[in-house]
């Protein structure tokens, strides 16, 4: 006989396992199928002796769903209580509202244990879940009663259809009793009703508009090629590409930056071939047949022989991904040439299924070498090295803290214009600088001869929180280093944490997104459909009404339309009613950032006075004090007028006093750069607790995180 001590020795597995045993024999179920089937369940932690009796049910309840064709049609385990040895089981039912529609729910059927698992010991699984799907339960009976004699008064109820219940009921149906419920998936299937008509009938009128391929009649004329050249940074693809388009009679390229454009522009020139500059905020024809832009501005409506598109894995970007997407699906380019990384291959291959294309997928390995080189100190970066901060004020005190032991460095942060940037990266390349410190960046459009890039941090703030970056994104920034074929590029960190970040993202394969959500933004003629339809005058609702309302068929583009677009679009309502509605969703798109008060009240200001038809000259000054922030923010200013003097050159016709204040600033921005900050003596800081950088001026001994944490 079994001691309370022998007891005491079994493993938690091992007691479950024997109450299953005793429950079995005690039922007298012991020896069966379900029994044995039961006996195999695995055991985890979780898993309770007083639970074994409601383990059963469950248990056998799956059996009735495993025995089903179709297992979405299949009874589920809803409850089990001990007191009256009940158990309850949710059976899929149907409540019949009209002809072709019906409302899939679930009844509530209670049961008596014992009695059920001997049924379905001795009938089958398959048997006993038929019966109780046969079965026409009271309640189920009573519910349809109701909504027959008493319909919904929803509007959209009788526009109701099985696509518009399918999306509501989905993907587990209601119980029938559970009124609340019901009723509200009833409203959500009516709400999806109306939806569908609505856009059925601006489908009706405008046949592309559900199509977002056929947004681009151009491109879907034109039997396209594509090659795309996939590989990591230093793998010459875009320097196939390049070539292939200098040498075609007619082009474009497409890329994410104005830097790079203007790259690229100078590389074809090189090449001799003469080529345009085609950007948001300036055109310089140099050439009829070729042209070198940014995605955004990407041209549709003319036929070209080679296009190449720059970056592709940007087509997942959440802010600037429609740009690409629009890009590759409406190009009209008889041979459309593709670069990015080898996770953008699966994009490149749907998208040239949807649209009919012939692809051709070249992968590329990288010309050098990248190694991982470890954590290095601070006091000691060699030149050509590039130091990594994720922020403007990090990188100007990384700026401080290295030319305090004597060194020289040019700095590259977003907010700097394209020229200064160039200008910093042309000082690096001449050896003028002997380190470049910088933001991210540099991961796009710089090809600078950089030995090593090292990393001061690698958490960086989205613009929501600060979160670690992914390994895709380390890559991109690290193969900076090592240009050219044969060169050994390092990678390494000031700290142990950062470096081990880095090592597993050298290490690790890159993730392979998946194709099956890709940002389509509105064109011109959804605007005008929607506005015309819909009888909307403001285009905020309009906006609203094609991203939450809109649904493309297939599942692999969905409609996009940005927060910033959306808060412009209300400032245009408001300052500027009266200017058509494709005009409008023109200045909502204007790249501005309006948290900012001054772009704000200027912008709102430049509305005003377009709506009026005024001619609208660029403010006589702009900065407070000629600081560097003052200037960069001057600069901003000037991108954006020269922006909309591209699309409104009537009214913004003071391009001249724009283009000589936007020299002024980058003298005296390049002139703040190249002086030494040396003097303030800064060194390098790390949380004692998490180890993450903090700012070179910080005066805590924690970041953030760790202090919001409880650490001091």
């Amino acid at each position: 006989m079994e001691t309370r001590d022998d007891r005491e020795q079994w493993t938690h597995e091992e007691v479950v396992t024997r109450a299953r045993r005793d429950l079995l024999e005690e039922l007298g179920l012991d020896g069966t199928p379900l029994a044995e089937g039961f006996l195999r369940v695995p055991i985890n932690p979780r898993v309770r002796v007083g639970g074994v009796r409601t383990g059963l049910a469950r248990f056998a309840v799956e059996q009735l769903a495993a025995a089903l064709p179709a297992p979405a049609r299949a009874p589920r385990f809803g409850q089990y209580q001990d007191a009256g040895d009940e158990l309850v089981v949710h059976v899929p039912a149907a409540l019949a509202v009209r002809a072709g529609v019906e409302l899939p729910v679930f009844a509530a059927v209670p049961l008596k244990l014992t009695p059920f698992l001997f049924d379905v010991v001795e009938r089958g699984p398959g048997a006993v879940a038929a019966e109780l799907l046969a079965r026409r339960h009271p309640a189920v009976r009573e519910a349809e009663r109701k909504l027959l004699a008493t319909p919904p008064n929803y509007a959209g109820w009788e526009k109701l259809g099985a696509a518009d219940v399918a999306r509501a009921f989905a993907p587990v149906a209601p119980l029938v009793t559970d009124r609340q419920d019901l009723f509200q998936r009833i409203r959500v299937a009516c709400n999806h009703a109306l939806d569908r008509c609505l856009l059925d009938g601006l489908a009706e009128r405008n046949p592309g508009f559900l199509d977002y391929l056929q947004c681009f009649p151009v491109a879907r004329s034109v039997r396209r090629k594509v090659i795309a050249w996939l590989g990591p940074t230093n793998s010459g693809k875009t320097h196939r590409a390049i070539h292939a388009l200098a040498a075609a009679p007619g082009g474009m390229y497409l890329g994410p930056l104005r830097l790079l454009a203007l790259e690229q522009r100078d590389r074809l020139a090189d090449l001799g071939t003469p080529c345009s500059l085609i950007t948001g905020e300036e055109r310089d024809a140099a050439s009829a047949t070729h042209s070198s832009r940014t995605v955004e501005m990407a041209d549709f409506s003319q036929h070209h022989a080679v296009c190449v598109l720059d970056e592709m894995q940007l087509a997942f970007d959440r802010d600037r991904g429609w740009a690409w997407v629009a890009a590759y699906c409406g190009v009209a380019a008889d041979t459309l040439i593709v670069t990015g990384p080898a996770s953008a291959e699966a994009i490149v291959r749907r998208l040239g299924e949807l649209c009919g294309d012939t692809v051709e997928i070249n992968l590329l390995e990288r010309q050098g070498k990248l190694a991982f080189e470890g954590v290095l100190d601070w006091r000691r970066v060699p030149p050509r090295t590039a130091v990594i901060g994720f922020s403007r004020a990090l990188v100007l005190e990384l700026k401080a803290m290295f030319e305090a032991r004597g060194q020289r460095v040019a700095v590259i942060y977003g907010s700097l214009s394209p020229e200064v940037r160039r200008n910093e990266a042309r000082r690096f390349r001449e050896g003028e600088a002997d380190l470049v410190c910088a933001t991210d960046a540099i991961g796009l459009g710089l090809n600078l001869p950089l030995d090593r890039v090292v990393f001061y941090e690698t958490d960086k703030f989205d613009g929501e929180s600060n979160r670690r970056l992914e390994p895709g994104e380390l890559l991109q920034i690290a193969g900076r280093a090592g240009r050219g074929p044969g060169a050994t590029g390092w990678v390494a960190a000031f700290s142990t944490r950062d470096a081990r970040r880095l090592e597993a993202a050298l290490a690790e394969p890159q993730a392979v997104p998946a194709p099956d959500r890709l940002p389509a933004a509105p064109t011109p003629m959804h605007i005008r459909a929607i506005a015309d339809h819909l009888q909307l005058a403001r285009l905020a609702p309009i906006l609203e009404f094609f991203r939450t309302r809109l649904t493309f068929p297939g599942g692999t583009f969905f409609p996009e339309v940005q927060n910033d677009v959306l808060a412009a679009a209300e400032l245009v309502d408001t300052f500027a009613p009266d200017l058509p509605i494709e005009t409008r969703y023109a200045l909502a798109c204007t790249p501005i950032d309006l948290d900012d008060h001054l772009f704000r009240s200027l912008f709102a200001e430049w509305l005003e006075r377009l709506a009026a038809g005024e001619r609208i000259r660029f403010p006589s000054r702009t900065d407070g004090g000629g600081g560097l922030e003052s200037l960069e923010e001057t600069l901003k200013i000037i991108t954006v007028y020269r922006w909309l003097a591209l699309k409104f050159p009537a009214a913004f016709t003071d391009l001249a006093h724009a283009e000589l204040l936007r020299h002024e600033a980058t003298e005296q921005t390049l002139a703040i750069l190249r002086r030494n900050w040396g003097k303030q003596g800064l060194s390098r800081r790390e949380c004692t607790n998490c180890g993450r950088a903090l700012l070179p001026s910080s005066p805590h001994r924690t970041c953030r995180a760790c202090h919001e944490g409880g650490w001091s």
